[in-house]
């Protein structure tokens, strides 16, 4: 575990991230420190979760469960404790609750429909989420969906409305938008939801690393349900995420993949199935990848959740004045950097989101992402409302998304501002071409069918 005295200022924290000192090539063959500001998409591990793993790869790797050596029995130790580190990260507790590990967030929030599934009455959704915490419903069933306000707040009087007049089971929401970095008022609404005897989800797939979750007893009439995250969008490697939900609604659910781990017995016609967690944690887990998870949840508990926040905040409200204040800039969401995370999505009069994000790449080696986020709804409703999108021809209107993580400074806010300004005074140098899966000299890949998968690069 990570020592707190190393992170006392922000520098000790950025130096622990061996990414942080990479150098990109710039467009003109000159080198550039990398600003990493893609942390709604993917955040990078610190040196502990990086050495915490290759350890376990390298000392300590074996399966577990059901072994007799000692390297299984060491690893089914170290694996277990990762349950009540996951639980006391958020809150939660594992008498009455329980953790399912699984490989990401899409698969915890299908999890949770299908624990839900049997139960009586809809699925209440909203226009903030994220494909994975609407698409999973919608293949069991239509669903209702709560709308945002034109600002992009979500519409808490439309909430109410549905759960009024319709018999609704779940509401899932996100924690945090992962375009906007909106973050609604999760204990409100599971307040609302329980008094009409609906259950809610959260998705905090955005939250988790950037402020502190807690899920209440189970018998406060604010608590969470369901809670679904991921390691990689929480300063450990991809590939493991949990789901913490009812024991007793998980274990009255048949498994979710039933296989190896999930049986007690099995014969020729039949098979009694163990209860939760590993009832729906069918073949075997990546348990390296949970080890790294529970390093990087104590990684971030050594800093503080609450010291993060604040952090994050201020550089949230540097970004947001400055951008708004700049003519021919539009920044979506609500104006208020409280009620937000570090995740500031934009676009710039006359220039499109494919040549921008390319130019700050290419030019000032400040990496962002482009597109609509795997939140199409939510996305269309900010350009329908907001305006300020140009799209090149042939492909989608979307928006430039630059956010913060820990590591981020008020300097590396200074250094987006500039490439903004450089973009707003057509101050780019290259020449950029649309590029695809199916352009000439781009390796071809499985790629018929990928989600809006085009980019910009500099020609020749």
């Amino acid at each position: 575990m990570a020592d707190a005295s190393l992170f006392s200022s922000w520098s000790q924290v950025c130096a622990e991230f061996p990414i942080a000192c990479r150098k990109v090539e710039l467009f003109d063959g000159s080198a550039e420190r990398l600003l990493y500001l893609d942390h709604a998409a993917s955040t990078h591990a610190p040196r502990c979760v990086l050495d915490r793993y290759v350890h376990f790869m390298a000392e300590e790797y074996a399966n577990i469960h059901r072994g007799t050596h000692q390297l299984s029995r060491s690893a089914t130790e170290t694996f277990d404790q990762c349950y009540a580190t996951v639980a006391g990260f958020i809150g939660g507790e594992l008498e009455r609750g329980a953790i399912v590990f699984l490989g990401n967030t899409t698969q915890a929030i299908d999890l949770v429909a299908h624990v839900v599934d049997p139960l009586p009455g809809k699925v209440l959704i909203t226009e903030l989420e994220h494909h994975s915490n609407d698409l999973p419903y919608r293949k069991r069933g239509p669903v209702l969906r709560a709308r945002v306000r034109e600002d992009g707040s979500l519409d808490m009087d439309h909430v109410r409305d549905l759960l009024r007049f319709n018999r609704v089971k779940l509401l899932a929401v996100t924690g945090a938008s992962n375009v906007t970095g909106w973050m609604p008022q999760i204990h409100a609404l599971a307040r609302i939801a329980h008094e009409h005897g609906a259950l809610i989800a959260l998705d905090c797939a955005q939250l988790l690393a950037h402020q502190r979750i807690e899920v209440l007893d189970l018998d406060d009439d604010a608590h969470l349900d369901f809670v679904a995250g991921a390691g990689h969008k929480a300063y450990s490697p991809f590939g493991a995420s949990f789901l913490y939900g009812p024991r007793w609604l998980l274990d009255q659910a048949p498994p979710y993949l039933p296989g190896g781990g999930t049986a007690s017995r099995v014969t020729a016609r039949t098979a009694e199935f163990v209860a939760s967690p590993d009832r729906h944690q069918g073949g075997t887990p990546n348990i390296g990848g949970v080890i790294a998870l529970a390093e990087a949840l104590r990684f971030l508990d050594t800093i503080g959740l609450d010291r993060i926040r604040e952090h994050e905040r201020a550089l949230t409200q540097k970004a947001m004045t400055a951008m708004r204040a700049m003519d021919g800039v539009t920044l979506y969401g609500p104006e208020d950097p409280d009620a937000r995370l570090g995740v500031l999505s934009f676009n710039i009069a006359g220039v499109s989101d494919l040549l921008a994000a390319a130019a700050l790449a290419q030019e000032r080696g400040i990496a962002c992402r482009n597109g609509r986020f795997c939140a199409h709804v939510y996305v269309d409703r900010l350009l329908q409302n907001q305006a300020g999108a140009t799209a090149e021809p042939g492909a989608t209107p979307g928006a430039v998304r630059a956010s913060f993580g820990l590591y981020n400074t008020l300097e590396d806010v200074d250094r987006l501002l500039e490439g903004v300004s450089m973009l707003r005074d057509r101050r780019w140098q290259g020449r950029y071409r649309v590029l695809g899966p199916d352009s000439e000299n781009v390796a071809q890949t499985e790629a018929a069918s990928r989600c809006n998968d085009r980019w910009m690069a500099p020609e020749g």
